[in-house]
């Protein structure tokens, strides 16, 4: 059986590309089958059976996080020997990687810039293999939100005054809805001619103040007046009481430029955070 396009790993991504998929056909596996999905897990411990995926035509988009070269080979050479070993005529689709952007420090990051290997760890080796072993295309995303996925709720992952303090030196958030990211997939899916290779940043092009949506929580609040007896802490929020910290997008850097993909492709991101 052949289809257009293979999603490996549904996920939070997952069901929005799908809603926007329905022009091709598309297979989607998960690691339990639900939901008319192909019951599938990728394991470098175990044998894996390529068997049950389908030849895609056009495009696999990876969701999960690949950790190393040996493995992105792995997957990739499997699924080609054995689609091959079916048909000898098949050739190989876009590859299609979602990765993250935590190995961009340079300040500001562009597709251009080379990621930091050690802070991006295995992922990121990961993505070198694809990209120039196999010719693909990585979406190195932001934060992603949407639906369940609310920012102004991820202040339950400060639940320290010092994981705070840490934060507060880089108050820059960069997000992309998962809307956006799917529209973002869907047009290396439909692009035109040869699809380039490499990473793409990909951000809804605005920088948040985490802070700014975080102090509503009254943990957080509690925090940032326990911290307060500190003057490094005054004097890197640059005011006398914390009703004077001002707060915002002009109080932060941003760190993640993303105008190269939305040129280069011709969309726009449609979806922003708004902060209540």
């Amino acid at each position: 059986m052949s289809i257009q396009v293979l999603v490996l790993g549904r996920g939070f991504v997952g069901e929005y590309l799908e809603d926007i998929l329905e022009d091709k056909s598309v297979a989607t596996t998960t690691t339990d089958g639900r939901e008319n999905t192909i019951k599938w897990k990728f394991s470098t411990d175990t044998p894996l059976d390529f068997g049950v995926l389908p030849a895609a035509t056009s495009s696999v988009v990876i969701t999960f996080p690949v950790q190393g070269e040996a493995a992105m080979r792995q997957l990739v050479d499997g699924y080609l020997a054995c689609h091959c070993s079916l048909d000898p005529d098949y050739k190989s689709p876009r590859w299609i990687y979602l990765g993250s952007s935590r190995a961009f420090k340079e300040v500001p990051s562009t597709r251009f810039t080379k990621p930091d290997l050690d802070a991006g760890g295995l992922r990121t080796f990961a993505e070198e293999c694809l990209i120039n072993e196999y010719g693909g295309c990585v979406l190195n995303l932001v934060g992603l939100w949407g639906g369940k996925r609310v920012p102004s709720e991820w202040s339950r992952f400060y639940t320290s005054k010092d994981k705070l303090r840490n934060r507060l030196n880089d108050r820059s958030l960069h997000l992309i809805h998962g809307a956006d990211a799917a529209r973002a997939i869907r047009a290396c899916i439909c692009y035109k001619g040869e699809l380039p290779a490499g990473r793409w940043l990909v951000s809804d092009d605005r920088v948040y103040d985490m802070l700014q949506i975080m102090i509503g929580a009254e943990h957080i609040r509690m925090y940032l007046e326990e911290l307060w007896q500190d003057e490094q802490v005054q004097a890197l929020l640059n005011a006398r009481t914390v009703d004077e910290v001002r707060l915002g997008p002009s109080e932060v850097t941003k760190r993640i430029e993303s105008l190269h993909f939305w040129s280069h492709f011709g969309i726009q991101p449609q979806y922003f955070y708004t902060i209540n």
